[in-house]
């Protein structure tokens, strides 16, 4: 955490971080050659590819990722994208641990407006908790949650409008990704097999 005058700037805890990002390294290095054992070169070249862009795209997540609250905004800066809300909609704020299957607890801060619509999302996984605390000061809000860890449905029971669809239906959504994914790899192996034979 790192204070600009009056602004508060939060930055994702790079060690844990790294250390999810070296896991992910891991994984890629292992299934490279995993594939590149049983099919062969070309198929492991476009699949070490695949994983190479996206433990890119992770780091540059983690490098660029960060929330800067000013007097004026509350801005949640992503690798390519960055929201702004005026700080002066914002009139609540709502702190969950939420718990996703196969994931730890995650603390996350919904910054409420006068309507009960969220301005903006704070999902707390890069963040510590001492990071968080500060940032709940520094917004200087009624903060309200539920007690003790809670699920996507039971959030979206404490207070609807706060769980996604694709939160609550966490399980479907791992089904079809795994899919995609397997379909991918299924692609590059194939893509893989198509270029070494030619």
């Amino acid at each position: 955490m790192r204070q600009v005058q009056d602004d508060l700037v939060l930055r994702p805890d790079l060690r844990a971080g790294w250390a999810r990002l070296g896991v992910g390294s891991v994984a890629g290095l292992v299934t490279t050659a995993g594939v590149a054992f049983r099919v062969g070169t070309g198929a492991a070249l476009v699949v070490g590819a695949a994983w190479a862009v996206l433990v890119a795209l992770v780091a540059l997540h983690l490098h660029r990722t960060r929330i800067v609250l000013t007097a004026r905004e509350i801005v949640i800066k992503g690798a390519f994208l960055q929201r702004r809300r005026s700080r002066a909609n914002a009139v609540w704020t709502i702190r969950a641990t939420v718990v996703q299957p196969r994931w730890g607890p995650c603390d996350t801060l919904f910054v409420l407006d006068a309507h009960g619509g969220v301005l903006v999302r704070v999902y707390g996984a890069n963040y510590t908790t001492e990071d968080m605390d500060r940032l709940v000061s520094a917004l200087g809000l009624p903060c309200s949650g539920p007690e003790g860890p809670v699920t996507p449905k039971q959030l979206q029971s404490y207070r609807p409008g706060l769980a996604t669809w694709f939160e609550q239906h966490a399980y479907l959504l791992g089904i079809v990704l795994g899919l995609i994914v397997t379909l991918a790899i299924v692609a590059g192996v194939l893509l893989g097999l198509a270029v070494t034979a030619g």
